[in-house]
């Protein structure tokens, strides 16, 4: 007679925990089952991702609930839906909507690269939410290809409250380090410009295959020597958005809302609609194709 296996884990005596989903550096996400709603969730830890001693861990996790918080009352296609946080023995726990689908890193992997239109409507999209979640007053701190889920008609940034963890130094931020603006990797704080700096680096990603510091040692003495990203060789139609991105400079970068006219502008050219699943695409002011 097989032994009966164990029940899996219930969460806040209502989140039966069932099966892993994927593990990153801030830890595991799990799906699990709400059963007082009866849908299902997911759930992640937030963990620091260096073990430190248990004021800074509860700093930590204090600052990190704090932008869960505030991100939670964002609502948009292109921001990942959180419905509940949880304090339990001392651990806190982020629960969000389930989606099915690919990380923008898992992606790349399995393609190598993505086409230039692709690239674009991704950037349009993920883009509109940063810019969303900005202008509620609310910073990500952590946009990279591994926390965008794409979903079929969605373009989702995950991960809100987990950038808060650990300390705003260049050993906190080298958990993600290809795709951390500069200024950050010199000790700042995040900013909605360093998201733009990452969203950039993130959209040079999917159409050239790799980071714009592609090895580690490189990307470290790239972003603190004052080194110039490799040239993009696949980005054709993007290089304007990426060089205005990618400026080292926070004060250089092109505004959000000129970038999403620009990409708008491409995904016109291409017969793409440029708009958000839900959201009509005629939001742009007339002039928004001329640039």
């Amino acid at each position: 007679m097989k032994p009966d296996r164990p029940k899996p884990p219930l969460l806040g005596d209502r989140y039966q925990m069932t099966i892993p989903i994927r593990r990153d550096g801030s830890g595991i996400m799990w799906q699990a089952h709400d059963l007082l709603l009866k849908r299902d969730v997911a759930i992640k830890e937030v963990q620091p991702p260096h073990r430190t001693d248990r004021l800074d861990m509860e700093l930590s996790r204090r600052k990190a609930l704090s932008e869960a918080r505030s991100a939670a009352r964002l609502s948009h296609p292109a921001i990942i839906t959180i419905h509940d946080l949880l304090e339990e023995n001392g651990r806190l726990w982020i629960v969000t909507e389930f989606l099915e689908g690919l990380t923008l890193k898992q992606t790349i992997e399995h393609l190598g690269s993505l086409p230039v239109h692709w690239s674009a409507w991704i950037g349009y999209q993920l883009l509109a939410g940063v810019r969303h979640a900005h202008d509620a007053g609310v910073v990500h701190g952590d946009i990279k290809p591994g926390n965008v889920l794409l979903t079929g008609d969605r373009v989702v940034l995950t991960d809100f409250g987990i950038s808060a963890l650990g300390h705003e130094s260049t050993a906190r931020a080298a958990r993600s380090v290809d795709f951390i603006a500069p200024e950050r990797m010199a000790g700042q704080p995040a900013s909605p410009a360093a998201d733009l700096w990452s969203v950039g680096a993130t959209i040079y990603a999917a159409v050239e295959g790799r980071p714009p510091y592609p090895a580690t040692g490189a990307t470290v003495l790239g972003l603190t020597s004052g080194l110039e990203h490799d040239p993009p060789s696949k980005a054709g139609a993007l290089l304007p958005v990426l060089d205005g991105l990618l400026r080292r400079g926070a004060r250089d970068r092109l505004p959000g809302r000129d970038v999403s006219m620009l990409l708008a502008g491409l995904l016109h050219r291409e017969g793409i609609a440029a708009a958000t699943p839900g959201r009509r695409a005629d939001y742009l002011p007339p002039d928004a194709f001329t640039m």
